[in-house]
């Protein structure tokens, strides 16, 4: 394992150089950011935060986080415009307006992704005013505790987050954000310590790295069912491992196993899913031998942090109305760029026209049961007795294909993300079997369809 990590960690490990780059990059562009703030004449100044700051970004990052803090007093409207003010002041032709919790400036500045963020510069963490406000308290308790030693071991388990996939809170990847490694780094010391006590963790796994409750049973009861408990440091009413998915867990503890077992690189580095071409997409279609269905629309115009939940909220939706109408799904997913895409893959297109309706059991008086589908024009048998003792009427199924209830649940639209339903209300497509290859025109859904078709944890790829 001593080998595997050093090979690693020559490879990730940004250069003497690398870091005086960045280093004088990030000291521009918060002069920059000061010297607007005088100009405009706004009560605030900049400072660099996330692990840039902390000498704990990959050589294959190049993004720069800096905060724009503002005094606590200042109103949330002024927040927002001013904040705006400052960055596109510094950012100028380069900008680009994004939305998180609130707005913020973002650009490209000599060869790094910068974002310029506004917040408030609170003093007491659990008084936050909004979410980014426990950044700098996230920057100062890493750089108080976080050793140089220390931050390799976080940079070797944060490209082994990255390698099996799970790496990053955002809400299209569900997964382990780059300081919570670092916490996990200084709760276990070691990249070795964090794989090892992550290899037996069961789901709801509860941390409290600054002791900030009594026993483990008042976070679990406090923070129930959540598959990874971490609790931050800087703010107790918060478990910082929050945005990780049971998937997620799962697979960084699965990876964790087979590293210790067999340590190698290719889980930092694993290998990349082939993407198919169409005759081999036709091909595994056919070879899988099920029905796979692809809806399509154009993405609503907001933030992946917004889009992604309601995509999967709208995914969810359509798969229990298909569940509830007798069809077997075996697995679904969504893509979006600038198209979205929600795919549905079934064990069968068609269902046969009769359905079984159950009635209630003996105990139960079944009059308005028998009464009701007895006058039904679209029943085929019944009432009648089955060998558990239930009541039996045999009908006429609503939809028998899976394109009827895709089409029927689109014309509702219940329970499906608010963006999503009103982009699906404007127009959409669905494309099934064969008829998925025409979208593949597109490289980047072309990739995500290929990944579909070839799942595979990525260090057994």
């Amino acid at each position: 394992m001593d080998e595997v990590l050093k090979a690693v960690l020559k490879r990730i490990k940004p250069t003497q150089a690398e870091r005086r780059q960045l280093e004088r990059v990030a000291n521009e562009i918060v002069a920059r950011v000061n010297l607007a703030c005088a100009k405009l004449g706004v009560p605030a100044r900049g400072v660099l935060v996330g692990s840039a700051a902390r000498n704990t970004w990959l050589r294959t990052e190049r993004d720069i986080d800096i905060f724009i803090l503002f005094p606590p007093e200042t109103s949330r409207e002024a927040l927002e415009q001013k904040g705006l003010a400052v960055g596109w002041e510094v950012a100028g032709k380069r900008g680009r307006e994004r939305f998180a919790e609130h707005p913020y400036v973002t650009m490209e500045f000599k060869g790094f992704e910068v974002d310029l963020v506004p917040c408030y510069d609170i003093a007491d963490p659990s008084k936050i005013k909004s979410a980014v406000d426990r950044s700098p308290h996230h920057q100062r308790y890493i750089g108080k505790h976080l050793t140089p030693a220390l931050a390799d071991e976080a940079l070797l388990l944060k490209k082994f987050m990255d390698g099996i996939d799970v790496y990053g809170a955002e809400l299209r990847v569900q997964g382990f954000s780059g300081y919570l490694c670092e916490l996990l780094v200084l709760r276990y010391r070691t990249f070795e310590g964090v794989v090892e006590a992550a290899s037996r963790w069961p789901p709801g796994e509860a941390i409290d790295l600054a002791k900030s409750y009594h026993d483990v049973g008042e976070i679990k009861a406090l923070f129930s069912g959540q598959p990874l408990i971490i609790i931050d440091p800087v703010d107790p009413n918060r478990n910082a491992a929050a945005a990780v998915s049971m998937q997620n867990f799962a697979t960084f503890v699965r990876a964790c196993q087979d590293f210790i077992r067999k340590p190698n690189t290719r889980f930092f580095f694993p290998a990349q899913a082939r993407v198919l071409g169409p005759q081999e997409v036709k091909r595994a279609l056919r070879q899988r031998g099920t029905a796979l269905f692809c809806l399509t629309f154009d993405s609503p115009n907001v933030v992946e942090d917004i889009l992604y939940p309601q995509l999967r909220k709208t995914e969810q939706a359509l798969v229990m109305r298909l569940v509830r109408e007798g069809f077997e799904v075996l697995r679904s997913d969504v893509w979006a760029n600038s198209k979205a895409a929600i795919l549905v893959e079934l064990s069968s297109e068609k269902l046969p026209k009769v359905q079984r309706r159950l009635g209630p059991p003996i105990t139960v008086e079944a009059g308005d049961f028998i009464e009701k589908h007895l006058a039904s024009r679209k029943r085929f048998s019944g009432p009648f007795v089955d060998q558990v003792g239930r009541l039996v009427f045999e009908v006429e199924r609503r939809h028998v294909n899976v394109r009827q209830v895709l089409e029927a649940a689109l014309e509702e639209r219940a329970a499906f993300g608010k963006h999503v339903a009103e982009s699906l209300a404007e127009d959409y497509k669905i494309y099934g079997g064969k008829q998925i290859v025409k979208l593949c025109a597109d490289k980047k859904f072309s990739k995500f369809l290929s990944e579909y078709l070839t799942r595979c944890l990525p260090w057994h790829r």
